[in-house]
């Protein structure tokens, strides 16, 4: 079987692997010249955090090339307004954590994979048009005109789609829907420390607080803003303002009313006080590029004819939740095993277009609860992680999990390291939330933390069904199937 995939970004070149695993002939085209020949450009490219629901559609030497250019975060660390800290582990097993790693690398590593693999791969090859019903696309390179026709169209083009256009140029009825939010990003380096060492890793380091030997991912949440910072292989940290582009009221900061140095300064002064020692060249780091604007886009159905579309150019989601291409990976191994399943003997896939269907079938609802989920984490992130109350009912159930996980797994838990779909994972945390709720109310969660884990045990095991631990849907180790 011949598969054109349109776009060369992370998510064209893992299914173009996936695919050369199944013996399919696969043919990437991608508009610009290859990243790994180019200079890096300053941009916006934020890293990106792969947890264990995206990993699992690596295979395994692919995953240890990726967690070599990464930084395990096993928690979140709180820079609260007073200058203390908090130390929030994603979960109470260190191995479910996130690896982070700038998306350039990422890229990198997955393109080189693909080659070996046997993908062919096409640069400086704009896709102006295609035909998702007879798998059909037409290329534009260095002034020649190049058609090819395949048996499986992806477009992997991101949020701008020339093939989601084209499929509904085609007579497909999609619902595509765009929504701009408020906030927006700019990104900043902090460098290394003299002696060439994460900065914040070692200054912030303290003997009486094991927590801070390890990395985390940096967070100083300031109501409807924030500023995040994540570690880099290379010694340095990658750190992001997220704020509003524009306020009706000139009392509250936005981005748009950052205009000079002293604009920056004045803000990370009141703000972020504690760290301007890490970001030496912030004014100018902060002016060198343009801030970007977020969005969601939204599409039903994600195929038609021979055509499909994965990642960005199916749901583009914002960044709060850090799912965006875990989600994508995930569409990865969702699309070979319906492919799998669909080969006959003789190597042969049988109804495309049927395929194609039950992937949208089986995708849509859960990429619906992700998007819902990753804007209401922005509220999160950036209000409640600050709030006292907030972390000791985080450090409850933490607790109740590494106790009972067969009765309770924690939302963060269900959605980045299970394979729960993510509409399946917010039901299930939602009907446990509601009784731990209860029992918050009735009792202090510090004072009579052991009192709500027992009763909500025996509630637990009161019901039927409890567990969909015991069901093997949730998968608890990095060594998950390869889809």
């Amino acid at each position: 079987m011949k598969v054109i995939i349109v776009g060369g970004g992370p998510v064209s070149c893992l299914v173009a692997l996936r695919l050369r695993g199944c013996g399919f002939d696969v043919r990437i085209y991608e508009r610009e010249a290859d990243p790994r020949l180019a200079q890096v450009a300053r941009g916006h490219s934020f890293n990106l955090t792969l947890t264990l629901r995206g990993l699992r559609a690596l295979t395994p030497s692919l995953r240890e090339a990726i967690y070599s250019n990464g930084v395990v975060l096993p928690q979140r660390i709180i820079h609260h307004r007073d200058g203390s800290l908090t130390c929030q582990p994603y979960a109470a097993d260190p191995k479910h954590h996130l690896l982070s790693i700038p998306r350039r690398l990422l890229h990198h590593v997955l393109l080189t994979e693909a080659e070996k693999a046997g993908a062919e791969i096409f640069f400086n090859h704009e896709c102006f048009g295609s035909d998702p019903l007879t798998a059909t696309a037409h290329m534009v390179s260095d002034g020649r005109v190049i058609v090819e026709t395949a048996d499986l169209l992806i477009g992997c083009d991101g949020a701008n789609s020339t093939v989601r256009h084209d499929m509904s140029r085609k007579g497909a009825r999609l619902d595509v829907r765009q929504t701009f939010i408020q906030s927006g990003y700019v990104e900043m380096k902090m460098p290394s420390d003299d002696l060439g060492r994460h900065s914040l890793l070692h200054a912030l380091r303290d003997p009486a607080v094991p927590e801070s030997s390890q990395h985390g991912l940096h967070v100083w949440p300031r109501d409807d803003f924030m500023l995040l910072a994540q570690p880099n292989r290379d010694q340095t940290y990658t750190a992001t303002l997220f704020m509003p582009l524009r306020r009706e009221t000139k009392e509250q900061p936005s981005i748009e009313r950052l205009r000079t140095p002293s604009d920056v300064l004045t803000l990370f002064q009141e703000y972020f006080p504690d760290s301007l020692p890490f970001l030496p060249a912030l004014t100018a780091e902060f002016f060198s590029a343009q801030a970007s604007s977020l969005r969601t886009i939204t599409c039903d159905p994600f195929h038609f004819g021979r055509a499909v579309l994965l990642g960005d150019a199916a749901h583009t989601v914002v960044p709060f939740y850090g799912q965006g291409i875990n989600c994508s990976f995930e569409d990865v191994g969702v699309l070979i095993s319906l492919l799998d399943a669909a080969t006959d003997r003789s190597g042969v896939v049988n109804d495309i277009p049927s395929v194609l269907a039950k992937f949208t079938h089986e995708r849509r609802r859960p990429v619906d609860s992700i998007t819902e989920l990753s804007m209401a984490n922005l509220r999160e992130l950036s209000a409640h992680t600050g709030e006292g109350g907030f972390h000791d009912r985080n450090r409850l159930e933490l607790e109740l999990h590494a106790r009972y996980p067969e009765h309770f797994a924690p939302l963060y838990y269900l959605v980045a390291f299970s394979d729960l779909p993510y509409h399946l994972a917010v039901a299930h945390y939602e009907r446990d939330r509601q009784m731990l709720d209860e029992l918050c109310r009735r009792h202090d969660q510090v004072m009579e933390k052991d009192t709500i884990i027992r009763r909500f045990v025996e509630y637990a095991r009161r019901c039927s069904d409890r567990s969909v631990f015991e069901s093997g849907l949730v998968a608890s180790g990095h060594e998950g199937p390869i889809r």
